[in-house]
């Protein structure tokens, strides 16, 4: 039985020599490479956190101690640690383990999260109520990493943890200087300048002892250093942003030196406050292809590949959906150079990589900052720009107050492009992009897109970037691009893609569908019209421009659609008189497809 087989929860972990320690993490990143190669999920981020959440179960006493991983994606080498090893035989599928902490399968999991920043208001809550409850004896760990705080929300949690004085809360700092890809912005700068400059707590021991043994001036002349230490800081190195906020600093710990950090967590746990342990890990540590992989470290493989078959060819791998947006904006921005692009810290997985690469100074990327990144953005139309933000459909709550009161009631031309809209899969409850077309229903002037297939993208992201007078949205969803829907026909601004049989029959139904999903829908209205339904219709929304009762194919749908998903539910909004468009700008979708 090897070490990681013995442990079914953190209690076996304690049990262990510091001797032992080295040979279990060899164990877990063997098989953290293994199941992840095989399932898919996050490798990199896993392994550079190997050594820091063995010493977090050997100091803290989980689940009595809270331990809240931001953005979760780190949290595997917690699930093995808390008896969840068989579970990584699905790892990321139904009925499996998810990629994230989740409270339905440990107790050890009191935050199912997925989405960066969150993890210091989690844990000012928790300390707050413990201490309000008389358990003083619990103590709450959020281990952040520095890309998370790049996010606002970490800093405005910071700001009330550092005024509780006795809150039993220690903030671990997993600095690997990547959140997707490197991190970016002043914050990252001044964590990069602590990384390299190590030497602060040897050289205040060493003026320490070194006073201390002076007779007469020595005691006094090292209070009076101590008195002003902060200046000694700043010289020596700079970690005075988070002293100055008012939080006991530990660090910089090197985080594949177990002993070192548990060392260095228990010191944090007995200070009785709020403590920040600053600790520096190299994403992807242990693997030489992880931490040779330049652009994100192996920060999230897919599952492997099927073996090939003998004397089968090769399939040519399909274009995602990402990579035909980002080709469509690099060819706009070469003719547009008012188009420019921003993200929140995931330029490669949003396909922007191109468009950087042809246009680095028209690219901001904003750290985990969506909604800095829509108030931005509003800002670059403001000065006469049209800024195109790209980011996950789920990342869109984040920023949708500054969509709404920022861009949308400025009528700012702002182009959104929402990757992974709709379900997700693998991703998880936390990453399926369904609740944009709920949400975008009410923004004023808003108008929305979504493509059908790879030809309607890049159509549909000209045009968005066109629109001078309001907000824009692009969605697609995960995945690869299927072959092309070509249209038989149009009505007004909607495509038809099948007519009824006898082409002189009225369409007595109809079918309205938008994105993706209308190769399946097509399928079934093909086999109605082969089967039953001789008069159906079938549409795909391609462009809705604040309908009225005027509009012929408005006219012609009125009290023939039902209402099945967001789209036909937009389409269904209409009064005896006509499509539903309340005059105050309230409610005016401009287009769909």
């Amino acid at each position: 039985m090897t070490l990681l087989e013995s442990i079914a929860g953190p209690r076996d972990l304690k049990a262990l020599s510091p001797d032992e320690l080295p040979t279990l993490a060899s164990e877990i990143r063997d098989f953290l490479i293994d199941a992840v190669s095989r399932n898919g999920g996050h490798l990199g981020p896993n392994l550079g956190v190997v050594e820091l959440t063995i010493a977090l179960h050997r100091v803290f006493d989980s689940p009595s101690d809270r331990i809240i991983f931001d953005t979760g994606h780190q949290a595997y080498v917690h699930k093995l640690l808390t008896g969840r090893q068989a579970g990584f035989a699905r790892l990321r599928q139904r009925g499996g383990l998810s990629g994230y902490p989740s409270q339905d399968e440990s107790e050890h999991d009191i935050v199912g999260n997925s989405h960066a920043s969150t993890s210091l208001s989690y844990a000012d809550g928790l300390a707050k109520a413990y201490k309000l409850r008389g358990e003083t004896g619990r103590t709450v760990v959020a281990v952040i990493g520095d890309g998370a705080l790049t996010g606002g929300m970490a800093w405005e949690a910071l700001n009330n943890i550092a005024a509780a004085k006795d809150s039993r809360l220690v903030i671990v700092v997993n600095d690997n200087g990547r959140s997707y890809q490197p991190t970016i912005g002043g914050l990252a700068a001044h964590l990069a300048s602590v990384r390299m400059t190590q030497r602060y707590e040897n050289v205040l021991e060493y003026i320490k002892v070194t006073l201390s043994r002076t007779p007469l001036v020595g005691p006094p002349l090292y209070e009076t250093l101590h008195g002003i230490k902060k200046g000694v800081k700043d010289v020596i190195q700079p970690q005075v942003l988070f002293e100055d906020l008012g939080l006991k600093y530990v660090g910089p710990i090197d985080g594949h030196e177990e002993q070192l950090v548990e060392h260095a967590l228990r010191r944090a746990r007995e200070f009785g406050g709020p403590v920040l342990v600053h600790v520096i890990t190299r994403k992807g540590f242990g693997y030489e292809l992880a931490e040779q992989n330049d652009e994100d470290c192996l920060h999230q493989v897919p599952p492997a590949a099927p073996a090939p078959v003998a004397g089968k060819r090769s399939a040519v791998p399909a274009r995602t959906w990402s990579e035909v947006f980002g080709d469509e904006l690099a060819a706009i921005g070469a003719r547009r150079p008012d188009v420019v692009a921003i993200t929140a810290a995931m330029l490669h997985p949003t396909g922007l990589a191109e468009f950087a690469r042809a246009f680095p100074d028209r690219v901001f990327d904003v750290g985990i900052a969506e909604q800095h990144a829509m108030t931005s953005a509003a800002g670059l139309a403001m000065g006469g720009l049209h800024p195109v933000v790209a980011i996950y459909s789920t990342f869109l709550n984040r920023a949708f107050d500054q969509l709404l009161m920022d861009v949308a009631l400025h009528r700012l031309p702002v182009t959104v492009v929402l990757d992974r809209a709709g379900v997700t899969g693998p991703d998880g409850p936390s990453h399926n992009g369904m609740w944009d077309g709920s949400i975008l229903q009410v923004v004023p002037g808003l108008r929305i897109a979504a493509p059908r297939d790879a030809t309607r993208i890049g159509e549909l992201v000209g045009e968005a970037v066109e629109v001078s007078d309001g907000p824009t949205v692009v969605r697609f969803p995960k995945g690869t691009v299927g072959s092309e829907v070509e249209a038989v026909g149009s009505v007004g601004r909607m495509d038809v893609l099948c007519r009824p049989a006898d082409p002189g029959a009225r369409a007595e139904d109809e079918t309205a569908e938008a994105g993706t999903t209308v190769r399946d829908t097509r399928g079934a209205v093909d086999w109605l019209l082969e089967d039953a339904e001789p008069s159906i219709r079938y549409l795909t929304l391609t462009q809705l421009l604040g309908r009225t009762e005027s509009d012929p194919d408005v006219k012609s749908a009125r009290g023939r659609i039902g209402e099945e998903g967001w789209a036909a539910g937009i389409l269904a909004k209409q009064k005896p008189g006509g499509w539903w468009v309340r005059e105050e700008n309230l409610y005016r979708p401009k287009y769909l497809s």
